[in-house]
């Protein structure tokens, strides 16, 4: 079942819990944050940026995730095979903490001794940046950036849990994003073209089980001249309503059914296995049960990343490579795609 919400209406009844579950094509569903029934410690609020082209890219995280807020800086030289992931970690006190706001039009910022972070929204524009003394020892990290959400359909998921009422994902996704800027690391520039870089946003806010797993992936290109992409991914919550596998084409959203992982060694839902490094960097391959999305993924760099500070602790896997394959869009016309970049991921939590 793919149940699409087409209408304007809060999120949560005033119990806390989802009014309608499913996907949209547009942000639609007011986040009613004092709705909620839980401690605050249990809600999860964040925003990620990624831009990137083939030779480097950068991802950028602020969230309020259980006892703290973060800002996280993911310098990748895809090149050279180096990655740096590092946090400014602010201990929450009650009911301190970042703010984040109820939506996704408006300005979410961080501030500390050490970092300072801003994602300034304008209209379809949000300036980003960014401040980070010590990014590691002795190299300030900056950056200046500039994304523009296209004038599309997104990907937007309303997905509940089968254990509590009380647990939901709301998540707002953006494909093909418009980016131009610059970002300075260890003495070099990097820069951030129309022409050179792409651009995904991901906002998310939801209560969830303690334990967590979720694989993700994502493209952004163009093909034939017109833009395409995917957004791709499953793990937790019920996903009988509807999945976040998607198909973009030429500012379209084509929805597809259910789509897997294939990671060499790995056994979804099983939360405990602990996949050797080596596995991610073999090919992967996904397959979906309604034939429209078949491609492979031959993998150029793994960003691994391990944190734990109080409640909180995670342990990521984004994998970023070549992706080849077809996709079929709703009337039936088939896209061919080959050495595509982009990333798909695996992330265990304990939130």
């Amino acid at each position: 079942m793919q149940h699409e919400i087409t209408k304007e209406h809060p999120l949560l009844n005033k119990n806390g819990h989802l009014i309608e579950a499913g996907w949209s094509r547009e942000y639609l569903l007011e986040y009613n944050r004092d709705a909620i029934q839980v401690p605050e410690t249990e809600m999860k609020e964040w925003e990620y940026y990624l831009i990137l082209n083939k030779d480097y890219g950068l991802g950028l995280s602020m969230a309020n995730v259980g006892s703290c807020s973060r800002l996280t800086v993911q310098f990748m030289d895809y090149v050279n095979k180096k990655y740096v992931c590092e946090s400014d970690i602010l201990m929450k006190q009650g009911s301190e903490g970042m703010f984040m706001p109820r939506d996704v039009f408006t300005t979410t910022a961080y501030k500390t001794d050490r970092a300072f972070g801003i994602y300034d929204k304008q209209g379809d524009s949000c300036h980003i940046v960014i401040d980070f003394k010590d990014l590691t020892p002795g190299n300030d990290f900056k950056a200046d950036i500039k994304v523009i959400t296209p004038n599309t359909e997104k990907t937007v998921m309303v997905i509940p849990y089968k254990s509590d009422p009380n647990l939901f994902y709301y998540n707002y996704k953006v494909n093909n994003m418009i980016t131009e800027g610059m970002m300075e690391y260890a003495g070099k520039t990097y820069t951030f073209t129309k022409e050179n870089s792409t651009g995904t946003n991901d906002w998310g806010r939801g209560i969830w089980e303690h334990v967590n797993e979720w694989y993700w992936g994502s493209l952004s290109t163009t093909i034939n001249g017109k833009p395409f992409g995917f957004n791709i991914g499953h793990g937790f919550g019920d996903t009988s309503y509807a999945t976040e596998n998607i198909i973009f084409y030429d500012g379209k959203a084509n929805k597809i059914d259910q789509l897997t992982f294939q990671i060499p060694g790995d056994v979804i839902g099983d939360l405990k296995l602990v996949l050797p490094d080596e596995s991610y960097m073999k090919n992967w391959k996904f397959v979906t049960n309604d034939g429209r999305l078949d491609m492979d993924f031959v993998p150029v760099m793994d960003r691994q990343s391990r944190l734990k500070v109080g409640d909180y602790a995670s342990g990521q896997h984004q994998v970023f490579g070549l992706f080849s394959g077809k996709a079929v869009l709703d009337d039936g016309t088939e896209i061919e795609f080959k050495d595509e970049f982009g990333f798909a991921e695996k992330v265990n939590n304990v939130w």
